[in-house]
């Protein structure tokens, strides 16, 4: 988490946003080793395999640290400002009068590495959810606490 003073709390992307191309590198280069490992030698599912681990994997991996790049969000001043998504960015700038709730969510990695996903649902009825952040407890606890105060004002 980071803070630049008492009222504003700032994130961005954890390194779970790598796992996913994590996964695909491990399970391909599993799938080579199985091909070249058969008696006989399955050259055709093992050159498969090494075409996705010389071009897929690395264009994965350049997505997800160009999303962490992009990813901030910052709830201060009574108000949330995010910015997340690449190659197309969406922005997000919306006052905590106009949140109703903001929960964190975790996929069962990110429970076990840390990280999780803020989800906010306005006043309106509409969801928005920011995957992969560092800190979304502190997000969602400086939203929620600013709408007690604002709730019991």
């Amino acid at each position: 988490m980071n803070q630049t003073d008492a009222s504003t709390v700032r994130t961005g992307a954890h390194r779970t946003i790598f796992l996913p191309s994590l996964a695909v590198a491990a399970t391909w280069g599993i799938v080579y080793l199985w091909a070249v490992t058969r008696e006989p030698a399955l050259p055709a599912i093992a050159a498969i395999a090494l075409v996705i681990e010389a071009v897929v994997v690395p264009l994965l991996f350049i997505h997800a640290y160009l999303r962490a790049r992009v990813l901030r969000v910052e709830a201060g001043d009574g108000r949330l400002m995010a910015v997340s998504g690449f190659p197309v960015r969406q922005r997000l700038d919306i006052a905590f009068d106009d949140i109703a709730v903001a929960q964190v969510r975790r996929a069962a990695a990110q429970r076990f590495f840390g990280g999780g996903a803020l989800a906010l649902i306005t006043r309106q009825g509409k969801r928005h959810l920011i995957a992969d952040l560092a800190d979304a407890d502190a997000i969602a606890a400086a939203i929620n606490n600013a709408i007690r105060r604002n709730g019991a004002a």
